[in-house]
């Protein structure tokens, strides 16, 4: 049909915002992102200032009719037709009480953002790249894959792009790859501070 494809660089893709943007992407899929952006938005609203989440892209049906969706309530996931896919990334979210947006275009999705947030946040998906132009990228790296930081793309892009450093999991993970993984972020990231993180797992009945 005539398309043409390439990889684009971020001075390619970002969307510029007229607020502070901090966005959470990470290495690879699964580490532990969103539950990093969520943490990231109770902190600024413990100061006192208006959170926005906006969603990497997810919408899975009609493109033209989910241009730019709004997420407040259990309520907009009927209005906007949503997967099972779609909202257990927004429920979080919500239920921490924070609006979040997502959809396609995102222009527009920042334009309306911005009318009720002093901050955005952008929740990464996989290991993309951000959308939105960070002021500040925090970059999420899994000490169950170590290695990983190095060998994926874009998640290596991140890691090199990074701003902040999170090594998530290590709770969890054997500490010899804990330390490996902060040690490729010394080697390939020397601005970066890095933060360790648990990842605890919280199960409503655990018995």
């Amino acid at each position: 049909a005539g398309a043409n494809f390439g990889l684009l660089g971020t001075h390619d893709t970002y969307v510029l915002s007229k607020k502070p943007v901090i966005a959470v992407c990470a290495v690879r899929t699964g580490s532990g992102k969103s539950q990093t952006s969520r943490a990231i938005a109770e902190i600024y609203r413990k100061h006192g200032l208006r959170v926005v989440g906006i969603r990497h892209a997810m919408p899975y049906g009609n493109l033209l009719k989910q241009t730019c969706q709004r997420f407040a309530s259990a309520d907009d996931f009927k209005k906007h037709h949503t997967t099972i896919e779609e909202e257990e990334e927004y429920q979080p979210w919500i239920d921490h009480g924070f609006v979040v947006y997502a959809g396609f275009d995102y222009k527009e999705i920042v334009r309306q953002a911005e009318k009720e947030a002093d901050v955005l946040i952008f929740d990464g998906g996989n290991n993309d790249i951000p959308f939105l132009k960070p002021d500040l990228l925090v970059v999420v790296a899994d000490p169950h894959r170590p290695g990983h930081e190095l060998t994926y793309y874009p998640g290596h892009v991140n890691f090199l792009l990074a701003d902040v450093i999170v090594i998530n999991k290590v709770d969890s993970a054997p500490a010899a790859a804990v330390k490996l993984v902060e040690q490729h972020a010394r080697q390939y990231n020397q601005k970066a501070p890095v933060i360790r993180a648990r990842s605890d797992v919280i199960v409503e009945h655990p018995e």
